[in-house]
């Protein structure tokens, strides 16, 4: 049982409030969300890592018309979701078990605040089957912690470690997490960064037509 297990345990029902104001520190999830809004033709998101469920709360909001799946390897993936239920569903799956049967399938992948938990010689891997989860013409979108030296970068990784029990990685640069994302012959659409801290940086790509 990790620290935020336990946490969660003790909150019982004010988890969810709890969880919210103090992720809202760190990061304005809705804002997030709203950036991708007005990416066309998104009829089916998916998110791979998406924890409690909070972001896949703002995607459906934003995306009102579309299916929204939700994916982590821990526990009980969404449990905070308090969104509407119809075409949202979650799944506790690795994303290369999901690209096995839903290759190309997502209009929208999303992953928020996943890479710096994955080692680093895993993360090319992560974001190869993130690029053959969209479809061609899909978007990749990708929001993680890019360091520096202030206080909020010192909390986030106590956080992390408090929360998950991982030791994170965070970007030391945007060209480092931008590098990782715009490969493969993905083009670069958007990028820039989430409030309420500056330390949260997205890039958006978007996949081709037809393949390379």
């Amino acid at each position: 049982m990790t620290p935020g297990d336990l946490a969660r345990r003790i909150l019982g029902p004010l988890t969810d409030p709890v969880a919210r104001l103090y992720r809202s520190y760190f990061v304005d999830l809705e804002s997030f969300a709203g950036k991708l809004a007005p990416l066309e033709r998104v009829s089916s998101v998916l998110e791979i890592g998406c924890g409690d469920g909070h972001l896949c709360q703002a995607l459906a909001d934003n995306f009102p018309d579309a299916d929204i799946l939700g994916i982590d390897i821990a526990a009980d993936p969404g449990a905070l979701y308090r969104g509407r239920k119809q075409g949202v569903r979650f799944l506790q799956i690795t994303a290369e078990e999901l690209a096995g049967d839903h290759e190309g399938e997502f209009d929208l992948v999303v992953l928020c605040d996943v890479l710096h938990h994955v080692p680093l010689e895993e993360r090319e891997a992560l974001m190869s089957t993130a690029r053959r989860l969209a479809a061609p013409g899909g978007h990749l979108a990708v929001k993680d912690w890019v360091s520096s030296r202030n206080l909020a970068t010192g909390l986030a990784y106590l956080s992390d470690r408090f929360i998950t029990g991982d030791r994170p990685r965070f970007f030391t640069t945007d060209s480092e997490l931008f590098g990782l994302v715009v490969a493969d012959s993905m083009s670069l659409v958007a990028g820039g960064s989430v409030p309420p801290k500056r330390n949260n940086r997205f890039v958006v790509t978007q996949k081709p037509l037809v393949s390379a």
